[in-house]
């Protein structure tokens, strides 16, 4: 029971002796987060001041150096404006001139312009009247032109109708001439053929009354009419027979028939002279 106690009393001994451990690591480690921080607070009360005495020295360097710099600025300023003012004059000077001589060149150049532009008129003035002028030579050549060629025109229309009437008349003439040939060579004829048959049929009677002969060849003869051909008799040309020619390099007379039959029996050739080619 005793050594229990004791063991016991041992425990609770170490207990509240590392209980004391405790506590005194804790407040020794309060009192060193309590040293840090006054340290700290000391450490930046020292800084704040030493800032402080920085920024003041600067302050009076500053403000030193800044009635310096307000000295040199305005003097800096006022020889800034004075030539600004200089150049303000010159520029104001060089531009009066510029725009005088501009006026100047303008008043040239407005005045060549009229010059120009009365000079331009009175070329467009002749210019019309020389293609006015022109275009009534034209016309009037056209004219002219058209004048001579219409006369020449009615001069060959006169020259051709002349030459049709006179073709005409020509074609009249001969005409008529050939009529009044053709007529007196039908009245003579007439007159020949009238004379051959009183000659004939005196010589038929003659021959007829006086002879037995055979007359027939001889009223043949009498009946063939003028011209000696063997053709149809024309009554228009006075009863001439005339004669017609082979269709052929011979050129021959064709032949004639009676009724006692053909004297030519190469029908062939008569039909080849004939101008039938079948």
């Amino acid at each position: 029971m005793n050594d229990k106690n004791i063991i016991k009393a041992v425990e609770q001994q170490q207990q509240e002796e590392e209980d004391e451990k405790i506590r005194t690591f804790i407040k020794a480690k309060k009192r060193l987060t309590q040293m840090r921080k006054e340290k700290e607070a000391e450490t930046h009360r020292l800084m704040e001041l030493r800032r402080e005495r920085i920024n003041n020295f600067l302050s009076e360097l500053m403000k030193q150096k800044s009635d310096n710099e307000d000295l040199i600025i305005a003097r800096d300023i006022a020889e800034a404006e004075a030539l600004w003012e200089k150049r303000e004059k010159e520029k104001y000077e060089k531009n009066k001139a510029e725009l005088k001589a501009i006026e100047e060149y303008r008043g040239i150049v407005m005045k060549n312009k009229e010059e120009e532009e009365r000079q331009r008129k009175i070329e467009a003035k002749e210019h019309l009247v020389a293609v006015i002028k022109a275009d009534q030579i034209f016309w009037e050549h056209e004219k002219e032109k058209k004048r001579k060629t219409d006369q020449k025109r009615r001069e060959v229309q006169d020259a051709h109708i002349k030459q049709i009437a006179k073709n005409k008349f020509h074609a009249k003439q001969a005409k008529q001439a050939q009529l009044d040939y053709c007529r007196r060579t039908e009245d003579l004829v007439a007159e020949k053929e009238k004379e051959f048959q009183d000659y004939a049929r005196e010589v038929i009677e003659l021959e007829s009354e006086s002879t037995k002969k055979h007359i027939y060849p001889l009223v043949k003869s009498v009946k063939g009419g003028p011209g000696s051909g063997r053709g149809p008799a024309l009554t228009n040309r006075g009863g001439l027979r005339p004669s017609y020619q082979a269709n052929d390099f011979s050129g021959v007379q064709l032949p004639s028939y009676n009724s006692q039959g053909s004297k030519c029996n190469n029908f062939q050739k008569s039909k080849g002279r004939l101008g039938f080619t079948w």
